[in-house]
């Protein structure tokens, strides 16, 4: 008879020390010590992170277990810090060209000088843009043209930069490509989910929640986004042209095909982050291949070395093990309710509980550790199906990025550009906006979602 081959396995023991018991608070602590710095701005974001960092591998160095240089570096995002250095880049030498102001402009003509009609078409355009090319992408092309405009109409840049931000968050949750959280579910769960799944599911929430949100912004905002611009726009039309038309040929040829091959991504698969560093190479070249160094002083190293620092943050944490903690207690508690509603439970559970962590871990991370637990929980617990945990996940991960400043990479990019223009936005500012408009749109999500179960998903739970 054929008989199975022996499977050899290999078990490997590792002394945590005298710290093991303790691992997991230890790396809740660090975190709240790093938020409270980023919170208090008592130091840079970048240095809060960067000592954050260090703290965690000083942590995993007392355990004996201390990682690679190699394995930190690997624990760095490269496909979100490959894009914005790419995207910084193109953007950085489009700037020279004039077309920023002129796009300015021409926003505020097409808003017949109103400014709620201005700040919905900037938030429109965001959205939608998101929703079909990485929010951080979007807000790249879209926070210098705001800026711009608000400097030459006079006009604080703020309410408009940070309702960018949200907007972008929002949009980009209707797709599988339009934020990271999702791209992480749709290719974990590809056995269960497609583009049009996610396009299904999610979109109709996202066009639910978008009116109550832009009516919160502009209630919360009051003056500054409503009443009339005081403006001679035909006077700005002569004072703002294109500066630079050979080099805004190049930059729209550059900036054209990148975006073309960002849209085409469900085709092509082709890494964004790829896409964008060999459209700044090509840019580079056609610039001034001998001036290089100006072109690459466009680029915000500061806020590289933020997200640098915070991925490794979120990932020694997580091999502290307070993600998986964060994950296991979830399952745990979808576990022990009643069957029968136990997927809604579970629904409720899971959108809010990921809506909170991720604005206050990246999602990233917390994504990627909650899809295999949420696998795991749908084969060992009757009465749950993976789609509706999945629609869930992908809406508390990226509405949650809307809660402070370091939930989602489009909100730090944002207030970067806003530095650059002499505008600071601190985390309370975003935090007073950002936290009731996440609250908001979960609580919508939470009610859409018990109603497609109620109408689809229950009657099916568990098969």
């Amino acid at each position: 008879t054929d008989s199975i081959p022996p499977l050899p396995v290999a078990i490997q023991l590792h002394s945590l020390g005298w710290l093991g018991p303790y691992q997991v608070g230890i790396a809740a602590l660090i975190m709240a010590f790093v938020f409270s710095l980023i919170t208090t701005e008592a130091l840079h974001r970048t240095m809060a992170a960067m000592i954050g960092a260090a703290m965690t591998l000083v942590v995993l160095a007392l355990q004996n277990r201390v990682p690679s240089l190699s394995t930190v570096v690997g624990w760095m995002d490269h496909g979100t810090l490959g894009l914005l250095w790419g995207m910084m880049l193109i953007v950085g030498i489009t700037m020279r060209t004039g077309v920023f102001e002129w796009t300015g402009v021409l926003a505020c003509k097409l808003s017949g000088g109103d400014k709620t009609k201005l700040l919905l078409l900037l938030c429109l355009v965001t959205a939608v843009l998101s929703a079909f090319l990485d929010n951080v992408t979007t807000i790249l092309l879209i926070a210098p043209v705001t800026c711009k405009l608000c400097k030459l109409v006079g006009i604080d840049p703020r309410p408009f930069l940070i309702s960018e931000a949200i907007f972008s968050n929002v949009g980009g949750t209707a797709t599988m490509i339009g934020d990271p959280p999702n791209i992480i579910i749709g290719n974990l769960l590809a056995k269960y989910l497609d583009f049009n799944s996610f396009l299904f599911n999610l979109a109709p929430g996202v066009l639910l929640t978008s009116p109550f949100v832009f009516k919160y912004l502009t209630w919360y905002y009051g003056d500054a986004v409503k009443g009339q611009l005081t403006v001679d726009i035909v006077k700005l039309q002569k004072m703002y042209p294109i500066t630079n038309r050979a080099l805004l040929i190049k930059c729209g040829v550059v900036l054209g095909c990148v975006i073309a091959s960002f849209f085409l991504h469900p085709v092509t698969h082709l890494d964004p982050a790829w896409i964008a560093i060999m459209g700044a190479v090509w840019l580079l070249v056609a610039f001034d291949m001998h001036h290089c160094h100006e072109a690459l002083l466009g680029v915000e190293w500061d806020t590289l070395l933020f997200f640098a620092a915070l991925f490794v943050v979120v990932e020694g944490v997580g091999e502290l093990g307070l993600l998986r903690f964060i994950a296991n207690t979830l399952s745990a508690m979808v576990g022990s309710a009643d069957e029968g509603s136990r997927q809604v439970f579970a629904i409720v559970l899971i959108v809010w509980a990921s809506a909170i962590f991720s604005a206050f871990v990246d999602n990233i991370p917390f994504t990627a550790t909650m899809v295999p637990i949420m696998q795991q929980m749908v084969e060992q617990v009757a009465g749950i199906s993976i789609e509706p945990l999945a629609w869930a996940l992908a809406f508390g991960a990226c509405f949650g990025g809307n809660g402070t400043l370091i939930g989602a990479s489009a909100n730090i990019v944002m207030a970067s550009k806003a530095e650059v223009e002499g505008s600071h936005i601190s985390f309370v500012d975003f935090f007073k906006v950002g936290f009731p408009v996440m609250l908001l749109t979960v609580f919508i999500a939470m009610v859409y979602l018990i109603l497609l179960n109620t109408l689809f998903w229950q009657a099916t739970a568990g098969m």
